[in-house]
């Protein structure tokens, strides 16, 4: 390929591309029918190209015509020392019949970073506007699945190992946050401490990587996070499940609420007699139902003899929240499952069916979904995936998004 001598002005440079005799409103159309994964290789070929890629204006416009059009899941685990990410549109779940087989062959992503990598040490985060967030030992990577990009985050100002984050973004100033704290326990309750944040430029990329760097903020609110996060796009908010103290016998149970914006922390109380679980039998995690935040109670007793599912809807987070509870009840779980564990994921925002997936993998791995207006459940099993599944998570509503990092 000839190499191509840059002049200052744009308007005169040719930049040796059929781009560049096109118009910005053409070229966008173009972009707008490419692949996620190769629209990070043009931005080498010209300035207006850069330009027109990193832009917020092309990015909204790629996420509304194109990503949030097709929705998948996204399903991470680990084999062979290695992390797969398989993206699996959601078309080809709805399409498929009861007994139907998806050959999961989609977007197959290992990950290739300096260090060894161990199944335990990923703690991979919910999907955030195309990007997700993990641990890899004592670091922290960012990475955006749809371009193929990983990126390492400088090293925590900590010693500590025992790290939680959480990924949001805030769509006022168009900036993905991580927040990261460390929890330590001397005497008494456990609580969060060492607060930190880390920005990452939107689709305009305001600060350059190499002066970008972790931030220590204030948490006035005591707490211990204790479930996932969930990070509610429209009005730049991470939710996450947590308590008060960590003896069981004393602890609260109460939702944070973190401003990505802000960064101040707010707090949500349950409703009474709801306590956020953790234990041996039981699990509760966040989930984004339709748009609201819900705590999904995934007992094992309930779930292995009963297929039930306790969800409680926070339906107001003005002044006054309201939680309301739903009680989800699979027909014919035994018949779907056996005896198998599998916790409820959430449910899809297109159809609002509920999606369950085994707590320990094995092999076909298989979905159920659940149509509670329906009163209709099928299974589906994804071939493909290999044996010795490890670390096996499933993610909803996963969009593919053109931001490079």
């Amino acid at each position: 390929m000839e190499r191509v001598t840059k002049e200052n002005d744009p308007q005169k440079r040719d930049d040796g591309s059929s781009f560049s005799s096109l118009s910005e409103d053409l070229i966008i159309e173009i972009l707008l029918k490419l692949p996620t994964k190769s629209i990070p290789k043009l931005v080498v070929v010209s300035k207006l190209l850069s330009s027109i890629i990193r832009s917020k204006h092309f990015i909204d416009l790629y996420l509304k015509q194109q990503s949030l059009t097709r929705p998948c899941f996204l399903l991470s685990f680990h084999r062979d020392s290695v992390r797969f990410f398989h993206s699996i549109p959601l078309q080809s779940l709805e399409a498929a019949s009861p007994s139907s087989s998806y050959t999961g062959t989609t977007s197959s992503f290992p990950l290739s970073l300096n260090t060894r990598l161990y199944p335990l040490s990923y703690n991979v985060s919910p999907p955030v506007r195309g990007l997700i967030c993990f641990q890899d030992l004592d670091k922290v990577v960012v990475s955006n699945l749809g371009t193929g990009q990983f990126l390492v985050l400088p090293k925590l100002n900590t010693r500590r190992r025992r790290i939680t984050r959480f990924l949001g973004y805030d769509p006022v100033k168009d900036e993905y946050k991580v927040l990261c704290m460390t929890v330590l326990k001397l005497s008494g309750p456990v609580v969060s401490e060492e607060h930190q944040v880390f920005t990452l430029g939107g689709g305009a990329q305001k600060k350059e990587k190499e002066e970008a760097t972790w931030r220590i903020i204030e948490c006035k609110v005591p707490h211990c996070p204790a479930t996932n996060g969930i990070c509610m796009t429209k009005n730049g908010v991470i939710y996450y499940g947590a308590w008060s103290t960590r003896d069981r016998a004393t602890r609260g149970s109460l939702i944070v609420c973190f401003d990505v914006r802000s960064e101040d922390f707010t707090l949500v109380k349950l409703p009474n007699g709801v306590e956020i679980d953790g234990g041996d039998t039981d699990q509760s995690e966040l989930v984004n139902y339709q748009g609201k935040i819900a705590l999904l109670n995934n007992s094992w007793v309930q779930n292995i003899y009963y297929g039930r599912f306790d969800m409680w809807v926070l339906e107001d987070i003005g002044v006054k929240p309201e939680w309301s509870k739903i009680s989800i009840v699979v027909p014919s779980w035994k018949d779907l499952v056996g005896k198998r564990i599998l916790d409820c994921r959430g449910a899809i925002l297109s159809s609002g069916e509920f999606i369950f997936s085994p707590v320990y993998s094995d092999s076909p791995f298989s979905i159920i979904s659940y149509d509670r207006e329906k009163d209709f459940g099928r299974k589906v099993v994804i071939e493909g995936l290999g044996d010795n599944l490890c670390s096996v998570s499933l993610f909803l509503d996963h969009v593919e998004c053109p931001i490079l990092l």
